[in-house]
């Protein structure tokens, strides 16, 4: 399919992209360097550049603080990460930071039931998601104190 390499599906009259004219193929050229104990490599050149990295949010002054902030309320961190835009792997490196320093208690759900736990986390997302547009003012600074 051409233009599965951006997860684009282009017309079939069409001959180009953003990035220029859509190849067919890939070169193949063949190296002559004897590392392959007696046959001669084959090397595929990419003849279209790679999709560019997606933009990446800046980290705001507060978000750190609303992070501990909504931990401390009792939010688990695949929420914090889904309802900040942000992925796991900084809300963890985020919490690790306060557990270490003394400033948070870690937090262990394991112990209830299934239904409990799925329960109270649809509960949860559903308050997150109400007072969300709350605390986005003292998110972006443009109030002093927390809801």
């Amino acid at each position: 399919m051409i233009g599965s390499w951006c997860n684009v599906r282009l017309p079939k009259n069409r001959t180009t992209t953003a990035w220029g004219p859509v190849p067919h193929t890939k070169t193949i050229t063949t190296v002559y360097d004897r590392l392959t104990y007696g046959y001669d490599r084959k090397k595929y050149t990419r003849s279209y550049p790679y999709p560019a990295h997606p933009t990446r949010y800046p980290i705001r002054k507060r978000e750190k603080v609303v992070i501990l902030m909504l931990r401390k309320h009792g939010y688990p961190m695949n929420m914090i990460a889904k309802i900040t835009m942000r992925s796991t792997s900084y809300i963890y490196r985020t919490l690790r930071t306060a557990i270490l320093r003394l400033c948070l208690r870690p937090m262990d759900m394991r112990k209830l039931a299934h239904s409990i736990r799925m329960r109270t986390s649809w509960q949860r997302w559903r308050k997150l998601v109400n007072i969300w547009m709350a605390w986005l003012p003292f998110l972006l600074g443009e109030e002093d104190k927390p809801p």
